[in-house]
């Protein structure tokens, strides 16, 4: 019995990890700044609908600035400003 225990312990060793693009990346960042009060689905579309770049200064600005409610910072500054561009 303890072979059959063995083998898969073993074999975990070559699986192969999957890689993140830097907007999965990011979302999981955001995902775990957060404390999973945002879904990470959501946080997904966001980047794929007003880009990566506008994501990440939202969530800068967050990160610096220290206010009572972070999530709720993040969400209005994600609704009020406009977006300029998007490649």
């Amino acid at each position: 019995m303890e072979k059959v225990k063995i083998i898969p312990d073993y074999l975990k060793r070559f699986r192969k990890t999957k890689r993140q693009n830097k907007n999965q990346v990011l979302a999981s960042e955001i995902y775990k700044y957060f404390g999973g009060r945002l879904e990470f689905s959501r946080i997904m579309k966001m980047i794929k609908n007003k880009g990566y770049q506008f994501i990440y200064e939202i969530f800068q600005e967050v990160k610096r600035s220290n206010p009572k409610n972070r999530l709720a910072l993040f969400l209005w500054k994600f609704e009020q400003q406009p977006i300029l561009w998007k490649k």
